[in-house]
């Protein structure tokens, strides 16, 4: 590959031996897409900024992320590409991602809540898929692995497997957070796995009586009036919502 951090310490042994480049360049160009795009819909927010558009139409920004993710998917697969073309298209693909979460609840509502109460679920989306491809840098190709001496690979294989079995129930019962971070801290996965889904859950509309769904929507608006901080650190994230999402 390129080895373009060489003077970083560490970087040559753990990432560029490791063959680890384009996902670490993904990683970081998806990291500083989600701080510019952040960092830009607030100022315009704060200074009244209009909308980006072409010939009257929106344009979101997920727009240019979808075109950017499939130009650089499509490549890859083509091409097959190695050295620095294979970093710039895994970089345009961290690009495109970082913009298309960032828009992932107006896909999910298929309407403008970029600052509703409903727009928070982008900040989860982003930070989910954030974690997923640090999970994947800091797990691949590991060096200096020796099999007389390692734990087999089909025990490890088998931990991660229930550990990601026990973070996507915990995902399917709304608990984004905890299946999150579960995917890096055991336990936390099976504690959301375990715990009461929330009522707009796909887990609950797919398997709670109407008696227990009313016990998950008193459940949710406790921690709802407990947990107000974890809120306020969404909002020093992505920005405080200040409108209304208006159900269709």
């Amino acid at each position: 590959m390129a080895d373009l951090f060489r003077f970083a310490p560490g970087y040559e042994h753990y990432v560029f031996r490791a063959g680890r480049e384009p996902l670490f360049f993904l990683l970081l160009a998806f990291l500083l897409t989600f701080v510019a795009a952040r960092a830009y819909t607030r100022v315009g927010r704060a200074r009244g900024w209009g909308s980006g558009s072409v010939r009257g139409v929106h344009l979101h920004h997920l727009v240019p992320g979808i075109i950017a993710c499939l130009a650089a998917g499509t490549a890859i697969i083509a091409f097959g590409p190695g050295g620095y073309p294979l970093i710039a298209l895994s970089s345009l693909f961290g690009i495109g991602a970082a913009l298309t979460l960032d828009e992932f609840a107006l896909i999910l509502h298929l309407d403008d809540v970029y600052w509703t109460e409903a727009g928070r679920s982008s900040i989860e989306a982003t930070l989910i898929g954030f974690s997923l491809a640090a999970l994947c840098l800091v797990t691949t190709a590991p060096l200096h692995a020796d099999p007389a001496k390692d734990t087999p690979h089909w025990a490890v294989g088998g931990i991660i497997a229930v550990n990601m079995a026990f973070a996507v129930v915990a995902f399917l019962k709304g608990k984004l957070k905890l299946g999150t971070f579960g995917i890096f801290v055991p336990g936390l996965a099976i504690l959301g796995a375990c715990r009461l889904a929330k009522p707009e859950s796909v887990w609950a509309h797919s398997f709670y009586a109407p008696a227990k769904a009313e016990r998950s929507r008193a459940r949710s608006e406790l921690q709802a009036s407990r947990y107000v901080h974890v809120g306020r650190i969404m909002d020093l994230i992505g920005g405080a919502p200040h409108l209304e999402h208006r159900r269709r």
